[in-house]
C-alpha cells in the first residue's frame, strides 16, 4: 500500500476493509430447513477480456416464491429506496435518471439505462469510485421454485483494480453488498412486498 500515491491508497484499503465486512453480510438467503443444500451465491469465474475488462457475475437465491418474477420486479420497483444497500437510490427506478449513490465517497454517479419487466441495469459515471463506463445489471428470475437475484457487471478496469489483491478485494466487496442486497429482498418478500 506504501507504494500507492496519496487518495488511491486509501480509496484501496477502504475497499479492502469493506470487502471483509461485505462478505460477513453474506448471509444464507433461504433457512436451511426450506432449502436443499445449496450456495446461496454462485460466481462466475472472473473474466480478463483484452484491454483489462472488469466482469463478474453473481447469483443469490432469495426465497421459495410462486408469483412470476415480473410481478415481485414490479413491487420490488415501487420500494428500491428500502431494499437496494447503498444509500441514495430513489423509490422507483426510471430509465434515464441519473442517481448519486452515498458509499466512501460522497457521490458514486450512475445512470439508470435500461429498465425492464425482471431487471434494471446501471451505467457508472466519471466521478464514481469505481471509475466511469461500468455497467451493473440485476434482474429477478424464477428457478427451481426460488426468486433469484441475478448480478452481472462488466467494463473497463480502473487503475486499482489492475492489481491482483484490490481486484479480488472488490469483487469480494461486490459479492457481500449484493448478497446484502439478497437478504433484504427476502425480508421485504416475507411481507409479501416482493
Amino acid at each position: 500500500m506504501h507504494a500507492l500515491n496519496g487518495g488511491a491508497g486509501k480509496r484501496m484499503a477502504g475497499t479492502a476493509v469493506a470487502a471483509a465486512i461485505g462478505t460477513a453480510l453474506l448471509l444464507p438467503a433461504v433457512p436451511a430447513s426450506a432449502a436443499p443444500a445449496a450456495p446461496t451465491a454462485q460466481a462466475a469465474p472472473a473474466v480478463a477480456a483484452k484491454g483489462g475488462e472488469y466482469k463478474y457475475h453473481y447469483t443469490y437465491r432469495v426465497i421459495r416464491k410462486t408469483t412470476p418474477a415480473e410481478v415481485s420486479f414490479k413491487k420490488m420497483n415501487k420500494i428500491m429506496n428500502g431494499v437496494f444497500p447503498i444509500k441514495g437510490m430513489p423509490k422507483t427506478v426510471k430509465k434515464n435518471q441519473k442517481i448519486c449513490l452515498k458509499m466512501v465517497k460522497d457521490c458514486n454517479p450512475v445512470r439508470v439505462t435500461a429498465v425492464g419487466t425482471t431487471y434494471f441495469t446501471l451505467k457508472s459515471l466519471p466521478g464514481h469510485l469505481e471509475g466511469a463506463g461500468k455497467i451493473i445489471t440485476f434482474k429477478l428470475v424464477k428457478r427451481n421454485g426460488y426468486l433469484v437475484l441475478d448480478v452481472s457487471a462488466h467494463g473497463p478496469k480502473a487503475v486499482w483494480q489492475r492489481h491482483p489483491i484490490t481486484d479480488k478485494s472488490n469483487r469480494l466487496f461486490a459479492r457481500g453488498m449484493w448478497g446484502a442486497y439478497a437478504v433484504n429482498l427476502a425480508k421485504a418478500a416475507e411481507y409479501n412486498l416482493v
